[in-house]
């Protein structure tokens, strides 16, 4: 019998193949002759008589669905529960010819046949109806399209991975981005075993199920892998080459067993039906295996998916070596920062708890930045009775500028404590830095050196550079305490610093700082100091409470440079 092109409709199925649906045909032109041409192509066919309820498949339907040849569903309701997602479809027969009214349905679902394995299938069905446009039977056609929805999936998977593995520097979460990959759409199981030493050792696994990673995760830690293994992870490591089994004999098992009765009893748990193991190179140098398993779906692995497999290595291999050589760069800054932040706050010294007279309140905070700064701060009684209050700011970050720091620091304490007078330490100290330094710029810092005689109740400063001091008055009244601008330590060989003078009251707080308090990016100076002196004007009179307060609300956000608050009170 010859068709009628008129009176068939052309679709095209997943892999390209113009499949004839008919919109009126008989029942036994259906049977006799579209469905074979159909078959032939790979397509399984049925049809549902709507008036009594008969149900015809073709010969090959159930060869598609797992079943035998002549295999037929008892009823409508039942082919749709095989081969249509059985989530949302329509339960009554006049529900799926209401649905047909806007035409045929495409419908795609990964199917679990009866001996536990997987397959895509697409399906897809519509009305025929007579000349009046009334449904009198429903017909559809099946194809397999597991090789190109695997295909499909697996490019998706490769993308998904370059994304996820170009944007992390972290050896966690670049194995849980090859994990999201794999799991579950294309194994049940992914293993990442990383080359340490010569030994290989497990570093990811990847299941739906939490339990069954937990699982794995304590089976791998009892047991280390035998490096002269002739199969598995240990000989692609050797051979550089991948391993395939699409189906797994119980020889493998054993082998990789070693003869470790219970090892083999935990693997046949498993239940792994498809495995394979390729190499994770990374520039010239195999770093790891890279291992898939199916199991609880009886998905069976194909040529295809040993291809897949190994692209995506050439993706991980990289992002992990990276992942790996940044961790390390980081764990080595971080014990270095560690120790030098160790000895910063060792040379950091602690205020004198008890001067009569006086209440003091310190604190030192570090900024953001990858390397500690040279903040120092000091107060201690000179020789002379006077009180000696310091704080200074090394130019520069990390080891140098703390090294720096020191010798300023415990220059500018001997000078002081032998009874030299603010301006006269500072300009000995500049001395002696400007001999010691081999460039202009190296290590030059900027410091308020003042001194308290509690005889006459008087401030001496002198500034190198330094932000001004505060001195607010017991009424609340602040006021800086300003003075010629000379250069930081370390500039002109030859300067002499010059002091002031002030009287201080009882009541009156004082407050030096280091200008990590203060300074904001692209803000003028000025603007910053006005700042200071209107939170100083309404923070607490408690010198704990004053430090905490400043701290909490001038420096930026998030802060970038260290600040070193020294506050002293005057009660008496």
């Amino acid at each position: 019998m010859r068709l009628d092109g008129r009176a068939l409709r052309g679709v095209h199925d997943a892999v390209g193949i113009v499949v004839p649906m008919p919109t009126q045909l008989s029942s036994e032109v259906w049977r006799t002759v579209v469905a074979p041409a159909l078959g032939r192509l790979g397509f399984a066919s049925w049809e549902f008589d709507l008036d009594t309820g008969e149900l015809w498949w073709s010969e090959n339907g159930g060869l598609l669905v797992g079943r035998s040849a002549g295999f037929t569903p008892q009823g409508l309701d039942d082919a749709f529960g095989i081969v249509i997602d059985d989530a949302g479809r329509p339960r009554m027969v006049e529900q799926i010819v209401a649905a047909l009214d806007d035409g045929p349905i495409v419908s795609d679902r990964q199917m679990v046949l009866p001996d536990g394995s997987a397959k895509w299938l697409r399906h897809r069905y519509q009305s025929v109806v007579d000349d009046d446009g009334r449904p009198l039977r429903l017909v559809g056609v099946m194809v397999d399209i597991d090789e190109r929805k695997q295909q499909e999936m697996e490019a998706s998977g490769l993308a998904q991975a370059g994304e996820a593995l170009n944007q992390s520097l972290n050896v966690s979460e670049t194995l849980r981005a090859v994990g999201d990959v794999i799991i579950p759409d294309l194994a049940d199981w992914c293993v990442i075993d990383l080359l340490e030493e010569g030994q290989l050792r497990p570093a990811f696994v990847a299941h739906v199920d939490p339990d069954k990673v937990r699982w794995a995760e304590a089976i791998q830690a009892e047991y280390r892998q035998d490096m002269n293994s002739p199969v598995g992870a240990p000989n692609v490591v050797r051979t550089l080459q991948s391993e395939f089994y699409p189906h797994i004999p119980d020889e493998v098992l054993r082998a990789v067993s070693h003869g470790d009765d219970r090892m083999y009893e935990i693997l046949s748990k498993v239940g792994c039906r498809s495995v394979l193991v390729v190499p994770v190179m990374a520039r010239g140098e195999v770093i790891g295996t890279l291992t898939m398993v199916t199991a609880d779906s009886g998905r069976t692995f194909t040529q295809q998916s040993v291809r897949f497999a190994e692209r995506l290595a050439l993706h991980v291999g990289p992002a992990l070596a990276n992942a790996r050589l940044h961790t390390e760069l980081e764990q080595a800054w971080d014990g270095q920062r560690r120790a030098v932040e160790t000895l910063q706050r060792g040379l950091t010294p602690d205020p004198l708890n008890e001067i009569p007279g006086l209440t003091l309140a310190v604190e030192y905070e570090m900024g953001g930045e990858a390397k500690v700064g040279g903040d120092w701060y000091d107060a201690f009684t000179t020789t002379t009775g006077e009180i000696a209050l310091v704080v200074g700011d090394v130019v520069g970050r990390g080891v140098p500028a703390v090294a720096a720091m020191t010798r300023y620091r415990y220059g500018l304490r001997a000078l002081l404590v032998s009874g030299l007078a603010p301006g006269a330490a500072l300009s000995m100290l500049n001395r002696t830095a400007v001999a010691d330094q081999p460039t202009a710029d190296d290590g030059f810092a900027t410091v308020i050196c003042m001194t308290f005689d509690p005889a006459v109740h008087t401030l001496t400063w002198a500034r190198a550079g330094h932000p001004f001091p505060m001195l607010r008055e017991p009424d609340g009244r602040v006021r800086a305490l300003r003075s010629l601008s000379d250069p930081p330590l370390g500039v002109r060989r030859d300067h002499e610093y010059v002091e002031d003078h002030t009287d201080v009251v009882v009541g009156a707080t004082l407050v030096l700082y280091s200008d990590g308090l203060i300074e904001r990016r692209a803000e003028n100076i000025d603007t910053s100091t006005e700042r200071l002196m209107t939170e100083l004007a309404v923070a607490p009179a408690e010198p704990t409470l004053l430090v905490r307060h400043l701290l909490d609300r001038l420096p930026a956000a998030p802060s970038t440079d260290d600040a070193a608050v020294l506050v002293v009170r005057f009660d008496a």
